[in-house]
């Protein structure tokens, strides 16, 4: 069970968190979210983006994630081209 207990808790002020300490990431970062954390950008979060921008979280501890080694890897492989996209902005 590896992954099914976040080791969050010193995230907590810096992103975003579900209830149960899972990083939100994309879509899951709601308005109420954003405008809590005055989110700084024109552009909505980046599908694997936390509230706080250019920073990206994979694998286990981001909310709505699968939970398998292989989602994390293909996660992991996702956001490098959300970061180019990040520092060309």
């Amino acid at each position: 069970m590896t992954g099914a207990d976040p080791n969050t808790s010193w995230l907590d002020g810096c992103v975003v968190l579900d209830n149960k300490g899972f990083i939100k990431t994309g879509s899951e970062l709601f308005t109420e979210d954003l405008n809590a954390v005055a989110w700084p950008l024109a552009r909505q979060p980046y599908l694997l983006e936390t509230s706080l921008p250019g920073v990206f979280a994979v694998g286990d501890v981001r909310g709505g994630s699968i939970k398998r080694v292989a989602s994390s890897v293909g996660e992991g492989s996702i956001v490098i081209s959300f970061i180019h996209q990040v520092l060309q902005g």
